[in-house]
């Protein structure tokens, strides 16, 4: 095979992964940890010296006395309600942790592959999603979850950003990859679909070291999320214009 074909197939072989990136089990620039319904895993809780703590209970009828043990949780659901204890109130009274589970498609995880089987997550009773758990002689009204109706998602706004960044950036980018190494082979103009092609490999590359990089500490995905999709963004509508302007030449070389 000549250098001109194996190019070819490379471009080929690149545009096609981008194309796909997006619907593989762990998607490329993906978080590292699960983003579907019940996800995510928030725990909040306010202590019985807060006016919260008896409104609520006196609301729905909850009986402090049947407090939960945290000894009695398991290791999971202790370490929930430890770091949710330890975390510093926000303004409105309550202690929250939400609770990173990997998925099951990351080799390496740096939390838990999954929930507490304490408690209840997403949608359920006011019995289901409250429990009153006593840690160190204190207790405290805990939730997990939204009462039943309530509602959790918004549909595609709701999706998480690797979605995004692989419908406007990875998915088009990929498009254009094949494009223009189809058009390059009649044109024999190598230079824009070689530079499409590779940058189309480092953004696999980059995007499946992501979600290693969060799970190793090295970056906080909620941090850079909004930063890869600007930049891949970015880099997609690049391509377009290159695209087009190859396009273009060829269609003008064809014409004469």
């Amino acid at each position: 095979m000549d250098g001109d074909r194996r190019r070819l197939l490379f471009g080929l072989v690149v545009g096609s992964l981008l194309i796909v990136s997006g619907v593989v089990p762990q998607p490329v620039f993906g978080s590292p940890y699960q983003t579907s319904e019940p996800a995510p895993y928030l725990h909040q809780a306010v202590a019985e010296d807060d006016s919260q703590f008896q409104s609520l209970v006196d609301l729905y009828e909850f009986d402090p006395d049947d407090a939960t043990a945290v000894d009695s949780l398991s290791p999971t659901g202790q370490l929930a309600v430890e770091r949710t204890i330890a975390s510093e109130p926000s303004r409105d009274g309550w202690l929250r942790y939400e609770l990173p589970i990997c998925k099951d498609s990351m080799l390496v995880c740096d939390s838990v592959r999954e929930p507490p089987t304490d408690f209840q997550y997403g949608e359920g009773t006011p019995a289901a999603v409250f429990t009153i758990i006593e840690a160190d002689g204190d207790r405290y009204l805990f939730q997990t979850g939204v009462q039943s109706g309530t509602g959790l998602s918004d549909g595609l706004g709701d999706q998480p950003t690797s979605t995004y960044l692989w419908l406007l950036g990875l998915l088009p980018f990929g498009v254009v990859v094949i494009v223009s190494n189809v058009i390059s082979e009649k044109t024999g103009r190598r230079r824009l679909p070689t530079l499409l092609t590779t940058v189309g490999g480092g953004l696999l590359v980059v995007g499946i070291a992501v979600p290693y990089l969060t799970v190793a500490g090295v970056l906080s995905y909620a941090a850079v999320a909004t930063q890869l999709l600007v930049g891949v963004v970015g880099l997609t509508l690049l391509a377009v214009g290159g695209l087009v302007a190859q396009t273009v030449q060829y269609a003008g070389s064809t014409g004469n």
